[in-house]
């Protein structure tokens, strides 16, 4: 796979564009995560900051709309690194775009308790060690009443 530095998402809703530019603006109240850098009359596209914090990365994510009709509208998203960085493979800016994802929509509803943003899961080597330790103890509890008794 080719080195990159940008990664595109594309989703359509069934909105108006103006109502998706003022529910954008209406994200960084809700989500601590996001927060708005810049609005670019030219390019007719809007820049946020996401920050993924238990990994500590910064992406920015630029936004632009498009109308297709009355109806649909499409919602076009561009992450990159905020420091311009490029990658090959990278997991993380695609759970940023999906998670920004979640918060368009979520800002769309009018309902920002449906924003959960990502929480990484607990690693499996720690749950092992917790496993072990909780059977350990088990274990020698079961002897300790056998020697008591």
């Amino acid at each position: 796979m080719p080195r990159q530095n940008y990664l595109t998402r594309e989703s359509f809703v069934d909105a108006s564009e103006k109502q998706i530019r003022d529910s954008l603006l209406t994200i960084p109240t809700f989500a601590s995560n996001i927060k708005l850098i810049s609005e670019n009359k030219l390019t007719d596209s809007i820049r946020f900051n996401y920050e993924l914090a238990p990994k500590k990365l910064d992406y920015h994510i630029n936004i632009s709309v498009l109308r297709l009709n009355e109806k649909y509208t499409r919602i076009s998203l561009h992450a990159t690194y905020a420091n311009g960085q490029a990658f090959q493979h990278n997991s993380d800016i695609s759970i940023a775009l999906h998670d920004f994802e979640s918060a368009i929509h979520a800002a769309i509803k009018g309902d920002s308790s449906t924003y959960k943003p990502y929480q990484p899961k607990e690693s499996f080597s720690k749950r092992a060690v917790h496993f072990v330790v909780a059977f350990g103890s088990s274990l020698g509890l079961f002897f300790l009443k056998k020697k008591l008794s």
